[in-house]
């Protein structure tokens, strides 16, 4: 017998074989008994499926309504209705029949909102997989966005001398709208408006001058009779009598704004040029005085609020078109109005440290804008007069522009000095 018909024959008095060739009816008995275990985990499989796209989408919705309820500028009371309004519009209507509770809350301090969402959903074939339903819930919590509570004091030190009438007209000019206008070019640059804003305004002129004739000048006498002229040194003591400024420093308080903008104007409009007459100025003394502002400070209360300062922005803003005298200068020292050495620091490098100092003011947000040319020197009695040239290496400081453009533009390239440094608001969570 061939190898092929003895193979044959094994099979066909296989038991197998004679089970199927008896009964082709136990087929049918087979894939009933596998049936039922395919079509319960099938079942399972699918319910289990459905479950997870339900759950991932009621995540998700519940994800984007916390977050964007939490980013909005309304109310902190309104912050809820907002998040159910957008859940609602990201829940197809199919997975909002399966909802059994849906609650957006915030917690007591209103720094936190979150979302609680729990669902029923039915099994697919609920006679043979098991449950016939399966709860599931799920939880979202964001922090709430709060923008910074910001406010911006101002001091403008202005060069006050006799070449300086343009830019006393244009701060003039902008007195009575300078909040507002500021506010929406900053607005222009995606800067937030400002929600406190307060001016000082410091002019300056000149404690001591310059010698005029060199190692004299003519100082004028009344007799009695008379005006005559005497020949005074620089070494006379009271040689600043002829060549400082009366006043050299006039400065104001803080004009809180837009409250007190009709008084800011009132102090600028009588203000006119005068003084001056020589190179340099008293502008070092200008920012002495603009250093020691009573700034506001983090944490203090907001006028007729309850709100809380989380950031303060102090800005020296300077116009001028002449080099600055050094903090020691001979002359202005002789002046009997310059100020002592505990208030007017008579060196660079204590000038630069209360400029430095974070008890004097703010080191996170201080601006410095000068318009003007800060590299101009001049010569003094004492020398070389070249101070800009110092404060410019100054932390925070920054070019404005020049003279013409601080005056002709003065509150578009403030707000283009103060976009390029401000912090954006931040999440206080």
């Amino acid at each position: 017998m061939s190898i092929e018909l003895q193979q044959k024959w094994r099979f066909r008095s296989s038991i197998l074989y004679r089970w199927i060739a008896e009964d082709d009816a136990n087929f049918a008995v087979l894939f009933a008994i596998m049936l039922v275990p395919l079509t319960i985990a099938g079942a399972g499989m699918l319910s289990q499926s459905n479950v997870s796209k339900i759950t991932t989408n009621l995540q998700s919705a519940a994800d984007s309504a916390v977050l964007s309820a939490s980013r909005l500028n309304d109310d902190d009371s309104k912050r809820t209705e907002a998040a159910l309004r957008i859940f609602n519009t990201l829940v197809p209507d199919n997975i909002r029949a399966t909802l059994t509770s849906v609650a957006f809350t915030m917690d007591a301090n209103a720094n936190t909102i979150t979302a609680d969402i729990s669902a029923t959903i039915p099994s697919i074939m609920p006679q043979i997989a098991t449950p016939n339903a399966q709860q599931i819930r799920v939880r979202s919590v964001s922090a709430v966005a709060k923008p910074d509570i910001k406010q911006l004091d101002v001091v403008m030190c202005i060069d006050a001398t006799g070449s300086m009438q343009n830019t006393i007209n244009a701060v003039k000019t902008n007195a009575l709208n300078f909040e507002s206008n500021l506010n929406s070019e900053l607005s222009n640059r995606g800067i937030t408006a400002f929600d406190v804003m307060r001016v000082r305004v410091v002019f300056f002129r000149d404690f001591g001058g310059t010698n005029r004739t060199g190692s004299s000048y003519l100082k004028a006498v009344w007799t009695g009779t008379k005006w005559d002229y005497v020949t005074v040194t620089s070494s006379d003591p009271d040689y600043w009598k002829g060549v400082g400024d009366t006043p050299p420093i006039k400065e104001s308080s803080f004009f809180p704004l837009p409250a007190n903008r009709v008084d800011f104007s009132d102090y600028v409009n009588p203000e006119s040029a005068s003084g001056g007459g020589d190179a340099p100025e008293s502008g070092l003394e200008c920012v002495n005085s603009a250093m020691s502002s009573a700034w506001a400070r983090i944490g203090d209360r907001v006028p007729g609020t309850v709100k809380s300062l989380d950031a303060v922005y102090p800005l020296v803003i300077v116009w001028t078109d002449a080099a600055a005298h050094r903090p020691s200068y001979s002359v202005s020292l002789k002046n009997p109005l310059y100020p002592a050495a505990d208030v007017m620091p008579r060196t660079y490098n204590d000038l630069a440290a209360k400029w430095a100092s974070p008890a004097i003011i703010d080191q996170n947000r201080k601006m410095l804008v000068f318009f003007g040319n800060p590299d101009l020197n001049s010569n003094d009695v004492d020398g070389r007069a070249d101070g800009w040239t110092k404060v410019k290496t100054w932390p925070g400081f920054i070019l404005g522009g020049t003279l013409s453009e601080g005056n002709s533009k003065m509150v578009s390239k403030l707000a283009d000095a103060i976009s390029s440094r401000i912090r954006q608001p931040t999440l206080t969570q």
